[in-house]
């Protein structure tokens, strides 16, 4: 079992080395923005790092816009999202200067009170904050070393359980005073959780996991441990196995990244069943295609976002087992 996890990624790698140049370009569309942000962490998670470090290297020298952001023509809740991932990617390639770059981006966006990440939201009426793309940045946050900042979001994350108005559902978007927008969101942020639908996004919460356990590495306070693991039995609340919804991909890894602290072995047994799935899913070319719908025809930058957070898991499963 440990060497099918290992051969899918081995298969990624394979991947990134044929689609990324010397100089660390995507050479299909080099103008994407989504294809670069998580290809640094991701290539040292499959053995990449001499490739993760160069497309961190192109990402600082032609991605940046004036003012040391992450500059490609995408969505601002999206570059929020991808200067977190940055963040993290430039830390593990030792390309400090980008993280730094980064992580003051993700501050000077930060709201001191809530910790969450405020965005407008013509739906919600007024900024507000959503907990993936926070998460995203909270990431960054800790592993650029801002542990404050990190700290502020793990905290609104604790507190956003406690603060959901019905029983079976988190609305995953938050006001500056911490109270939730009870309804689901419009669009692309509507990513709550909600027993009563067939079709769910751990993934989601992924990153909030994240945020969770490094802070509480970091700030050597078990607390934090005990949101995270709160939030995974949120997502396996649900009456459907969690490893089948389309959107699991990287919740496996934040799974085995809480089980280094806790020791919860349940947390090894759905990492594992997870990423059985993805195994059966993963294409001939080494990556996959967004579920639910297999969406074989989606532009390739957008498979390989996608397929970044599979490969997490996967990477993870192959390193622990």
């Amino acid at each position: 079992m440990t060497d099918r996890f290992a051969v899918a990624r081995d298969r990624v790698r394979s991947w990134l080395y044929e689609h990324f140049d010397a100089d660390g370009r995507f050479v299909t569309a080099p103008e994407s923005g989504g294809a670069y942000f998580k290809a640094p962490y991701l290539a040292v998670a499959c053995g990449a790092r001499d490739l993760g470090t160069q497309v961190a290297r192109y990402i600082n020298g032609q991605l940046l816009d004036d003012a040391d952001e992450y500059g490609p023509d995408m969505p601002l809740e999206n570059r929020v999202y991808a200067m977190g991932w940055l963040a993290l990617g430039a830390v593990v390639t030792e390309q400090y200067d980008l993280a730094a770059s980064m992580a003051d981006a993700l501050e000077r966006r930060q709201d001191p009170g809530s910790g969450g990440i405020m965005l407008p939201d013509e739906d919600a009426g007024a900024e507000v904050a959503e907990v993936c793309f926070s998460g995203g940045a909270g990431m960054g946050l800790v592993a650029a070393g801002r542990t404050e900042s990190a700290r502020c979001m793990a905290d609104g994350f604790s507190s956003l359980l406690d603060a959901q108005p019905e029983p079976g559902r988190f609305y995953n978007r938050y006001r500056r005073d911490g109270s939730v927008v009870a309804k689901p969101a419009a669009g692309g942020w509507d990513k709550r959780f909600d027993s009563t639908l067939d079709e769910q996004r751990p993934a989601t919460f992924a990153t909030v996991v994240n945020t969770l356990v490094w802070v509480g590495r970091a700030a050597h306070e078990p607390r934090y441990f005990e949101s995270a693991a709160r939030y995974v039995d949120l997502v396996y609340s649900h009456r459907l196995d969690p490893a089948n919804f389309g959107r699991a991909t990287k919740f496996g890894w934040s799974m085995l990244n809480l089980y280094a602290d806790t020791g919860d072995p349940r947390l090894v047994e759905r990492a594992r069943a997870l990423g059985e799935v993805l195994l059966e899913h993963q294409e001939a070319d080494g990556l996959w295609s967004p579920r639910p719908g297999d969406h074989r025809d989606a532009p390739l930058p957008m498979r390989l976002s996608y397929s970044s957070d599979c490969a997490m898991t996967i990477c993870a499963l192959a390193d622990f087992l």
